[in-house]
């Protein structure tokens, strides 16, 4: 219970919304290369 209550705290912090935000890019990034991968072995 402890450590959901440390994570909600963490979450409300600017932070951890910059932290996010580069999460959310890199898995973009990650899903974007993915894709273009599987469109050239498909080809």
């Amino acid at each position: 219970m402890g450590y959901l209550r440390t994570l909600r705290n963490y979450l409300r912090t600017a932070k951890a919304r910059h932290d996010l935000k580069d999460y959310a890019r890199a898995v973009c990034i990650i899903l974007l290369t993915a894709l273009i991968i599987l469109l050239i072995a498909w080809r």
